[in-house]
């Protein structure tokens, strides 16, 4: 996901939309396909959408027409697919009003001009079946963050939303950016806090990269310029109520704390109505994506969002088979060592163990309102070198000097995760890792680097402290492979697709900046099984963002979704109810991000400025039509 914007250009304007896809005539309906008797399922097949070409096609939601499911007996059916809308954002379901933002005690956070804040990010969905009951877990990313759970209910083969409300989060202090999620075997939602810009180092005033903060709730500087830490103060502070931020001290305030965000928020409906909610910050704190759990129930992975990023791994003491708010056990940052820097290169991997703790010895740290001088001296680079006793580390876009402070190497290892593992030799170097996803099949994690660029080159900028990653920059980034052992440790990562930039004069090279047959900043990615891994875009670099079923065993790449133009596929998620196969997509931002060629110019920009009310506002859905046994 990108970067959020300061408060007054809201980060991401997000307009959810399930992946609408088309039904195809003639085509004999699934319902009565969904069974236990059929057989295996040996593969599957999207029919393919061309690219937009017009500017009708442009601005619609386009999708593969149909399903094609061939069996282990040889035989095949064909399955018409299509979209079923759930809600917009806005709208009233029951007892609530889905994608309005709340503080901490459910009261509506108003805007400057006194109007409602209706979210417009929809994000990660998680379908969770608690009881007899079915939700969905949908992000709202924003600052502050927000969760919603929405009923649904399956009426008569379509599925409606019937209740939504707010997750109430006042028991972790709220979150911040949540982008997207995925499951556990045992039926919660893992999201990530991508909360970019609360780095320690903006808060600190012994911090050469302080911030000076209006504190006005404009998300502005003291000098009235706009800027990121700022508004994700503000944002906090509107939540939390907490007027009492000091920015003389680490911007603690009664209840405002940057060392609360950054982690792994787990979520779980109860069959009751109720829903329990929790931070891991045993998995750490830098920008995390999402988090994915193992089948060992154990083992959990964390992408992290940015430039000069890790890649980290949290192991748990034992299993982790049900909801709980004390996950313990040791994390671990990744330490690559390139063996090709061929078609977006290839790693073997290792881990550097960076702690071990439990959730609650964190958040007693947490609780004393600690700030970055408190674990590391920091000071800035002269000329690119820093004083003889100080270690230069890259994190989080900047070359940092830091010592670290005697005692201090949990509180290092869990509240400043990034540094500390750059301070003990870790990669920190991944730039823009966003989704993940495990397929069962091959025993590997995918993974998305949305972009192969910056601080995954080759000594970016001449500051790099490690440099372990040497890469031809590739703007369109690419979808890696990660192996893993018996005991689900990473152990190589390679990539298996990356997108062709285009160069002025090349064939769509006027309305695009990345091939159209290829993918352009992959970001959410899901395995649905039967060697399909759904790969979907965040960019500007295609004129449409768009969603690929790639065939895990052929590399065939299959444009499965064209969205409106300026939107990005966020959202995915798998489900059953009932009999019924569900794949929930959203796309956020239509119309909003103003797509670019290969001469850096925006052609279509009449589009964008020319959307209407309807067409920005945000929904969810789902594809009908999918076979249960798809998902099972």
């Amino acid at each position: 996901m990108r970067k959020s914007l300061p408060i007054l250009s809201p980060r991401k304007a997000t307009l959810a939309i399930a992946l609408a896809i088309a039904g195809g005539a003639g085509m004999v309906s699934c319902s009565s396909d969904n069974n236990s008797s059929s057989p295996a399922i040996s593969s599957l097949k999207f029919d393919p959408i061309p690219v937009a070409t017009s500017d009708a096609e442009k601005q619609m939601m386009r999708v593969s027409p149909q399903l094609t499911v061939t069996y282990a007996d040889n035989t095949s059916k064909t399955f018409p697919l299509s979209y079923t809308s759930l809600a917009k954002m806005g709208d009233t379901i029951g007892s609530g009003k889905i994608g309005l933002m709340t503080d901490e005690d459910g009261n509506p956070i108003l805007k400057s001009d006194g109007s409602e804040d209706i979210s417009d990010g929809p994000d990660g969905n998680s379908l969770i079946k608690a009881g007899d009951k079915y939700f969905l877990v949908t992000h709202m990313e924003e600052r502050p963050g927000e969760l919603y759970k929405t009923e649904l209910t399956l009426e008569n083969d379509t599925v409606k939303a019937v209740d939504t409300v707010p997750v109430d989060l006042k028991g972790v202090g709220g979150t911040i950016i949540n982008c997207a999620s995925s499951k556990t075997a045992y039926g919660s939602h893992l999201g990530g806090e991508e909360d970019y810009s609360l780095n320690s180092r903006y808060a600190d005033l012994a911090s050469p990269f302080y911030e000076d903060c209006a504190l006005d709730g404009t998300g502005a500087d003291a000098s009235g310029k706009s800027n990121y830490f700022c508004a994700y103060v503000d944002g906090m502070a509107k939540y939390l109520k907490d007027s009492a931020i000091d920015k003389a001290n680490g911007y603690n305030g009664d209840k405002f704390t940057p060392y609360n965000y950054g982690y792994i928020v787990e979520v779980q409906p109860q069959a009751d109505g109720s829903t329990k909610a929790a931070k891991h910050y045993v998995t750490g704190k830098y920008t995390p994506e999402l988090a994915v759990m193992m089948p060992d129930n154990k083992t959990v992975y964390m992408s992290d969002d940015g430039t000069f990023k890790g890649f980290w791994k949290f192991v748990s003491d034992t299993e982790i088979t049900d909801f709980s708010n004390d996950w313990q056990g040791t994390l671990y940052a990744a330490k690559a060592s390139q063996t090709s820097a061929k078609n977006g290169g290839a790693f073997n991997l290792s881990w550097i163990e960076l702690g071990h703790a439990k959730d609650s010895d964190i958040k007693a740290l947490i609780d004393q309102k600690m700030k970055l001088t408190d674990i590391f001296d920091i000071t800035a680079a002269a000329n690119g070198a820093c004083p003889s006793d100080y270690k230069a580390i890259n994190e989080d876009s900047e070359l940092e000097c830091l010592k670290l402070k005697p005692g201090q190497e949990t509180a290092a290892a869990f509240l400043e995760s990034r540094k500390y593992a750059a301070y003990k030799g870790a990669t920190i170097e991944f730039r823009k890792e966003e989704g993940m996803t495990y397929d069962p099949d091959r025993q590997v994690l995918y993974v998305a680097m949305s972009a192969i660029e910056k601080s995954m080159e080759d000594d970016y900028k001449g500051e790099e402290a490690t440099n372990d990653i040497k890469l031809p920059k590739n703007i369109c980034g690419g979808v890696y492979e990660v192996a893993l052992d018996d005991n689900y440790s990473g152990t190589a990562m390679n990539a298996i697709v990356v997108g062709k930039p285009l160069v002025e004069g090349e064939q769509y090279a006027d309305e695009w900046t990345c091939h159209p047959d290829g993918i352009s900043n992959p970001d959410n990615i899901t395995y649905i099984g039967h060697d399909t891994l759904l790969i979907s875009e965040d960019t500007t670099k295609h004129v449409n963002n768009m969603s690929w079923a790639y065939n895990t065993q052929t590399g065939e790449m299959t444009r499965i979704a064209s969205l409106p133009i300026g939107a990005e596929v966020t959202g995915v998620d798998k489900g059953v109810m009932g009999d019924k196969g569900l794949l929930f997509l959203n796309a956020q931002h239509p119309f909003k991000d103003n797509p670019k060629n290969a001469a850096g110019e925006k052609p279509n920009t009449a589009l964008i400025e020319g959307a209407t009310t309807d067409q920005l506002k945000a929904f969810v859905g789902y594809i009908d039509g999918m076979p249960a046994d798809v998902f099972k």
